[in-house]
């Protein structure tokens, strides 16, 4: 690397950590259009990784969250010098489960988890979950961030494949998944919600990514109820709340594997083992689809339960304006008796949908053909499509049909760009070397 480039790297790297870019930099920055792989490794190198014993580790403290912690389980078949998958786990509990749960309720050596784990090639993350008033602690606000920060000290740790993450959780981390699995979608090669609810949704928000639903049949009947006095509760966690998924994900044609096994709530039943097996085997296969042929950007998103963020960008998306205005977001309604004593009880336990209107702002859109994109938008000012070689061609003009009106940019890789997109997505791997903005106010 001439002498000459050194600065440009301090100002790329600068930019990155949140540093704000001078005309100068800026413009040099843009002029970089070739090699953009190239510099980007020499502008962020990976660390050195260092080999690690297999089994069970931590807890490790979380940089900015001293009241939290994280336990790992790394395989026997780990080498730092090779890329691993990573299955970032959220565990289920209560308001006053103990940051211990992860290991001795899941992935520890007598853990329900642990017997699946020893030979997968796969780290493990399990963080605790952040405090909260309630049960939904994976659900309040700041918990994207909190997982972003979990991902950021996972890949600094080990030698992750960032194209083979999985995102998942059970029970209480179930509600975190259908939550968070809709915010992180474009970090992950696939999402596991299991036993878990939600209220509000848009799952186009998954659109693009492998999604594996598992819930027991029996997930509230009483002769499953486990540890509980009472069966549990149709609205903790009833079967309802994935069999309500399920019928949005197929109307919406969302990929995804919907396993509704003859066990209880609990990971301990057989069926429910073998229901993880069959995710994990799943699981295995998939990988992160950052140039996916559809995608949709729905902001705020999750589930409102009780968080609904605002994230105005995803996958190759991002809204950079939006209009005052509501959208329509599905909402799961449960009917029947909330506890059941009887299997007639149980058998009462339904739900129906409909839509609530919340203020957002929404894009829905596919590669439709050649340098074309199909482009539906509501309550979007100005929007930007984040491109890549194997989505168009770079060197000729890119043609968008918006809401019928026929927009038309020459795309201009840069290095430029694809480091506002590593930013802007706080993801290192982010691909994206040139963008197409439209403000959609002007004529």
């Amino acid at each position: 690397m001439p002498t000459a480039n050194a600065s440009l790297l301090q100002a790329a790297r600068a930019f990155l950590s949140g540093q704000s870019l001078t005309p100068v930099e800026q413009s040099a920055l843009a002029a970089v259009t070739d090699d953009l792989d190239g510099w980007c490794e020499r502008i962020t190198p990976p660390p050195a990784f260092h080999p690690t014993a297999p089994g069970c580790s931590g807890p490790d403290p979380i940089p900015g969250y001293p009241d939290s912690a994280l336990y790992w389980h790394t395989p026997e078949a780990y080498h730092p010098d090779r890329p691993c998958r990573l299955f970032l786990f959220m565990h289920g509990g209560d308001t006053d489960t103990p940051n211990t749960a992860p290991l001795d309720n899941y992935i520890g050596p007598q853990a329900v988890m642990h017997p699946f784990l020893k030979n997968l090639p796969v780290i493990v993350a399990a963080p605790s979950a952040p405090p909260a008033p309630n049960g939904k602690r994976w659900n309040h606000p700041g918990a994207v961030d909190y997982l972003e920060t979990i991902l950021d000290v996972a890949t600094k740790k080990f030698n992750i494949d960032r194209e083979r993450i999985i995102i998942g959780g059970h029970s209480m981390g179930g509600f975190g998944a259908y939550h968070l699995g809709q915010l992180l979608a474009d970090r992950a090669a696939a999402l596991w919600l299991s036993a878990g609810a939600w209220k509000l949704s848009d799952f186009r928000s998954l659109l693009g990514t492998a999604i594996y639903i598992s819930h027991a049949k029996y997930d509230c009947a009483y002769a499953y109820r486990g540890a509980h006095k009472c069966p549990r509760h149709h609205d903790w966690c009833g079967t309802s709340f994935a069999r309500a998924a399920h019928q949005l994900m197929l109307r919406d044609q969302i990929d995804h594997v919907y396993d509704e096994h003859d066990g209880g709530h609990g990971l301990f039943w057989e069926p429910a083992q073998m229901s993880l097996q069959r995710f994990l085997n799943w699981a295995l296969l998939q990988k992160r689809q950052p140039f996916a042929s559809r995608t949709a950007l729905v902001t705020p998103r999750g589930t409102a339960d009780p968080d609904l963020p605002e994230r105005p960008f995803s996958r190759w998306l991002s809204i950079d304006r939006a209009l005052p205005g509501e959208i329509a977001f599905d909402r799961v309604n449960l009917t029947g008796p909330n506890v059941a004593w009887t299997i007639d009880e149980l058998a009462a336990q339904s739900f129906f949908l409909d839509q609530q209107r919340r203020p957002g702002a929404r894009i829905v859109a596919a590669i439709d053909g050649a340098n074309h994109f199909a482009v539906a938008t509501e309550n979007v000012a100005a929007f930007s499509i984040w491109l890549h070689p194997e989505m168009v061609d770079l060197n000729q003009p890119v043609t968008v049909n918006c809401n019928g009106r026929i927009l038309s940019a020459q795309p201009q890789p840069s290095l430029l760009t694809q480091l506002e997109g590593m930013r802007l997505r706080r993801d290192p791997a982010s691909p994206y070397v040139a963008k197409i903005s439209f403000d959609l106010e002007k004529p």
